[in-house]
């Protein structure tokens, strides 16, 4: 028996974390007893134990046994001992090779205990069903896992080991998030700076110019375990930033199932799509309001870049020339001052043939969207009940034939989903019963399930559509909100200017009496063009609003002498004393003189001889009552 004494006896131990429901008996601890006893008991010498705690059988790249098999290809290794056969894996191919060919061609003797595997008698031709059996129980124990994963996550608990940058586990609920408040600093300030205009890489240049601690670098401070410690300090980087601004964790979401693994060999992350994600909604509390967090999302997918001179123009991005719908590119250089930077059409400047430049300057976009915004502003302080009655009779014309025209080719598409299911059923049924071949199923059923698979990627399209459309009024009621906490609208910021615009189609100028004429389109986040009243329409509106107060005013004048009539007339009939007193009322001009109104009711009162039964003060309080319709 060769024992090789002056090689190294390799006692290997390996658990992963789904052999550790395994108890004791699997443990590393009870491993190793084992190994060091066999060793002891077998006359072998220079022993040395390897540990992989933690690591799956069907993974290779395991440190401990990528170090066993570095030093077994410089022939430092001569044997090899396990407690049991699945302990060196569960990859029955690499396993396989690994017996019938790498160990001896490094001349390595594999001893498994447990299972009375010895290379050095020579392999059962059992051991190769002992690997499948290996492999097969991998697989059966990897989807157990995957099921508890699974129902764990469609219940709302957060899958992920640790919380995001800017949270923490509660102590006392280890599932529960709360805001680290030091780490939710840095959060918020990434997210404002990209609000303003800044991208990643821009944004990361700031925060490491600041000294700004980076997320691994902030949990080693408050010690936190991390496996990849920092090698540059405050070593910021845009795919770090990039990765905080797109988790909607900070909204106060659960997000679940982001990403998956390709099978149970290959435990490499891949991303799920979108649709695949399971959202839980205000589980935690929020760092990131959501309507900051769409806006940023809405930025992102617009990615701005600097000009060559370091320069970003706050409306990057949300240019659009109205010809051929391509952005309009920005330009500025150190050559001439930023009042002369300008946008153009992109499909200009590839082929000049394709469509003509859209030229226009970032101070006219500038000026023409303050102006807007102002009128907006004006109108709907001023005018709010009218101006958002335009908005929805306008809405109603525009997209009211249009709406139906989708409802009806969303019902059509669900109902040919419905067909194309009874339709391949049948062609089943005729090709069991031969009725068509196996040919004409196979084509036919491929077509149909194109088919099929075609409209249901256009179902979620229209739903959108229509979801986002028939939700106008609330839409535009959130607008006129946040448009009624601005106080005073001098100048436009990147934040203003991002929350509230969502892209301007540039029309090609006109010129009208030698004057050139730059029109644009401003769409408005949430609710698309905003279509401002006229003089003529705020006219109407101001005369109604008099018109309301006019009344309002008669009918407490009405009340009061309706109940001063009726103190004073004692017997007579109170009823036509009012209706006398409401003729009168309404004779006078109240917009135009008080004082006739005054004296239409005093006359009155003299007529009935009541009048000395009222007191001065009582045409005092009828003048006070009077006066604020006839202010002019």
């Amino acid at each position: 028996m060769n024992k090789q004494p002056d090689k190294i006896t390799a006692l290997y131990c390996r658990l992963s974390r789904d052999d550790e429901q395994d108890g004791i008996s699997g443990s590393i601890k009870n491993q190793q007893a084992i190994l060091e006893k066999y060793a002891k008991d077998n006359g072998f010498k220079n022993t040395r134990v390897f540990v992989d705690d933690g690591w799956s059988g069907t993974n290779f790249a395991r440190p401990a046994f990528t170090e066993i098999m570095e030093l077994a290809n410089q022939g430092k290794i001569g044997t090899l001992i396990v407690k049991d056969h699945s302990r060196l894996g569960r990859n029955r191919l690499i396993v396989g090779q690994l017996l019938e060919e790498g160990f001896d061609e490094l001349g390595i003797r594999y001893i498994a205990i447990m299972d009375n595997i010895d290379t050095a008698n020579g392999l059962s031709d059992l051991v190769p069903m002992q690997d499948l059996f290996n492999e097969w129980h991998a697989k059966n124990t990897s989807q157990k896992v995957r099921n508890v994963f699974k129902n764990k996550g469609m219940s709302g608990v957060p899958l992920t080991t640790n919380p995001p940058f800017g949270y923490e586990k509660n102590p006392n609920a280890k599932n529960e998030w709360i805001i680290d408040e030091d780490a939710a600093k840095t959060v918020k300030r990434i997210f404002d700076l990209c609000v303003k205009g800044y991208g990643p890489l821009q944004i990361a240049k700031k925060l490491k110019a600041d000294k700004v601690l980076t997320p691994t670098e902030y949990w080693i401070s408050i010690g936190r375990k991390c496996s990849k410690p920092p090698t540059v300090p405050y070593g910021w980087c845009s795919d770090t930033v990039a990765s905080i601004l797109s988790k909607q964790e900070y909204c106060g979401d659960t997000i679940n199932f982001r990403t998956t693994t390709k099978s149970f060999k290959n435990k490499k992350k891949i991303e799920r799509l979108q649709s695949e994600w399971q959202i839980f909604k205000n589980t935690h509390p929020a760092i990131i309001e959501r309507e900051v967090f769409d806006l940023v999302q809405e930025l992102r997918k617009y990615r701005r870049r600097p000009t060559r001179s370091g320069i970003v123009s706050p409306f990057s991005g949300l240019l659009y020339c109205a010809d051929c719908g391509e952005k309009l590119y920005y330009s500025v250089t150190n050559n001439y001052k930023r009042e002369q930077a300008y946008f153009f059409c992109s499909s200009y400047r590839k082929n000049s043939d394709v469509c003509s430049a859209h030229y226009i300057r970032e101070k006219v976009v500038e000026r023409l969207v303050l102006e807007s915004m102002q009128r907006i502003l004006l109108n709907i302080k001023a005018f709010e009940k009218e101006f958002a009655r335009k908005q929805m009779d306008c809405y109603q014309d525009d997209k009211k034939k249009e709406l139906a025209t989708k409802r009806k080719e969303l019902s059509k598409f669900k109902q040919r989903i419905s067909e194309i299911d009874n339709l391949i059923q049948r062609l089943y049924e005729d090709n069991v019963s031969g009725k068509i071949s196996d040919e004409r199923y196979a084509t036919l059923s491929i077509s149909y399930e194109e088919e099929q698979k075609q409209i249901k990627a256009e179902i979620p399209k229209l739903e959108s559509f229509l979801s986002s459309e028939t939700d106008k009024s609330e839409n535009l009621q959130k607008f006129i909100n946040k448009v009624k906490q601005i106080t005073e609208l001098k100048e436009l910021t990147p934040e203003l200017i991002h929350e509230f615009i969502d892209k301007i189609v540039v029309y090609a100028p006109r010129y009208l009496n030698s004057k050139r004429v730059q029109v644009i389109d401003i769409y408005y986040n949430g609710v698309g063009i905003l279509r401002e009243l006229t003089p003529e329409e705020m006219e109407n509106a101001f005369q109604q609003h008099l018109s309301k107060r006019k009344q309002k005013t008669v009918f407490n004048l009405h009340a009061f002498f309706g109940k001063e009539l009726s103190r004073a007339a004692g017997g007579k009939n109170v009823i036509a004393l009012g209706n006398q007193a409401a003729g009168e009322v309404n004779d006078a001009d109240l917009v135009g003189d008080a004082q006739k109104c005054l004296l239409a009711h005093s006359s009155l009162f003299l007529l009935f001889g009541t009048a000395s039964r009222l007191q001065h003060s009582v045409f005092e309080k009828l003048f006070a009552q009077s006066v604020p319709v006839n202010a002019k």
